[in-house]
């Protein structure tokens, strides 16, 4: 419909009028080259110096995200638990004071001799009890397995920080798209306001109908509908941005990665050693490694409790009056006993193989679970690894684009020079100029953000710390 319209404009330039003289012909400001230039301005504008950065953007999600924050929580829930579990190999040590008042029993009289039963009892007592085969079979196993716990806790906040970051770095890109895509349909609608000013001034001098100048008029309004739509998409973007890194609402975010500077892209590689690199790097698979270990050092545990444990145990009593001395007087007589025994508890046994069974199924759905992560990830590397070629070749092909786009539009220029094109023809070619130049652009965010899924999915994202 545009073409059409563009050759009525130049059909009504070219054709005279047959039955009354020949109006002026309207001399509209055209587009040229200090328009384009301040485009080039408008476009550097949007980044500064010291501006926040994709990498940046990254690193601040990483500090403040919910999911962090709570793996962070969960480590040192982790570092309590290995604590305890070392204090476990302290002997059992406990204490026991009584007082305990007796009802009057009669004295026991053997012939001249009258015992008298106290009716106040005193009791001192201090026990200790030391699990000898647990401190060889159990403790040690129960302490690893609580270490590596924590291990896991921590690795999983680690790869909490990773992915919130890789969620912060991507918004980023989408809010840079945005912010370009804005600057562009704005400078589409400056371009359609000057066709319709130059469809204007046709229509008075009658050489285009009503109709066409309708017809432009309305593609005015629908470009204004647009700029308004991605203003709202730019705002939004943003506040996903902001919530994403915890930005203040009083902090102002500029843009301070431009997309225009060149970066290099990785040489191919084999499929299977880029998953061979994913599985050593990427903290998901460290987790559930860690998860595995655990889980088999809390089997080892747990098979301590079917064998026979054998502990130490030693008493002191302090009593008044003291039980073991006849006959019964109301003094403190120091007592004390100390042993060995051997326990087997068949229903400690029993417990103790359906919670092997238990840990033996969870270490098992840990595996799958490592299964379902190396598939997943193969396929997100290929994914990713095909994303970068492709966005290498619309990287080169948009510079093709652009390179004809500005060879035509210096061309149209100098045919209008010499009254061989139509101002609208120039416009045309303006637009067409402006397109190749955000396709460009486009191209280089998207290589960026490719290049950043890769990283991702190989672990090796900027700033990770394994």
């Amino acid at each position: 419909m545009r073409l059409r319209l563009y050759l009525a404009v130049c059909v009504a330039v070219a054709t005279p009028a047959l039955a009354q003289p020949k109006p002026p012909k309207p001399q509209p400001q055209l587009a040229g080259a200090e328009d384009m230039a301040a485009f080039e301005r408008d476009l550097d504008s949007l980044f500064t110096q010291g501006g926040l950065t994709a990498d940046q953007a990254a690193t601040r999600a990483g500090k403040v995200s919910p999911t962090v924050l709570r793996r962070a929580a969960e480590v040192e829930a982790a570092i309590a638990s290995a604590q305890a579990a070392e204090l476990a190999r302290v002997p059992q040590v406990s204490g026991k004071a009584s007082y305990t008042r007796l009802s009057p029993i009669d004295p026991i009289v053997f012939g001249p001799t009258t015992i008298e039963i106290p009716e106040n009892a005193y009791v001192l007592q201090a026990q200790l009890a030391v699990p000898l085969s647990d401190y060889l079979v159990r403790f040690p196993k129960i302490i690893d397995a609580a270490k590596l716990g924590m291990q896991v806790a921590r690795a999983s906040k680690q790869s909490s920080e990773v992915n919130a970051g890789q969620e912060a770095r991507l918004a980023y890109y989408e809010w840079l798209r945005a912010r370009l895509q804005v600057l562009i349909a704005q400078r589409q609608l400056t371009q359609v306001q000057a066709v319709l000013k130059q469809v204007r001034a046709l229509a008075e001098a009658q050489r285009l109908s009503k109709a066409d100048l309708m017809r432009v008029e309305s593609n005015e309004a629908q470009a204004e509908q647009v700029v308004n739509q991605l203003r709202n998409l730019a705002s939004l973007r943003e506040e996903q941005l902001r919530l994403l890194i915890g930005a203040r609402n009083e902090e102002s975010l500029t843009l301070g990665e431009d997309p225009r500077s060149n970066i290099n892209a990785p040489a191919l590689a084999k499929l299977d050693d880029l998953v061979a690199r994913a599985s050593q790097n990427r903290l998901e698979f460290r987790v559930l490694d860690l998860g595995i270990a655990a889980k088999t050092k809390q089997r080892d545990a747990e098979s301590a409790n079917k064998l026979p444990r054998l502990s130490a145990f030693a008493q002191a009593d302090y009593d008044n009056p003291n039980t073991r001395v006849f006959p019964q007087e109301e003094k403190f007589k120091f007592t004390w006993l100390a042993g060995v025994q051997l326990t087997w508890t068949l229903n400690d046994y029993l417990i103790s193989r359906t919670t092997d069974r238990r840990l033996a199924a969870e270490t098992d759905q840990l595996r799958a679970d490592r299964e379902n992560l190396l598939r997943g990830t193969r396929i997100e590397v290929l994914a990713a690894q095909q994303a970068v070629q492709l966005a290498q070749v619309s990287l080169a092909t948009s510079q093709k684009g652009l390179a004809a786009a500005e060879e035509g539009y210096r061309v149209r220029r100098e045919l209008l020079n010499a009254e061989r094109a139509t101002a609208v023809e120039l416009v045309d070619a303006e637009t067409d100029l402006t397109r190749a130049r955000i396709t460009a652009l486009n191209a280089r965010v998207d290589l960026r953000v490719a290049l950043a899924q890769l990283a991702h999915a190989l672990g090796e994202d900027v700033g990770a710390t394994h």
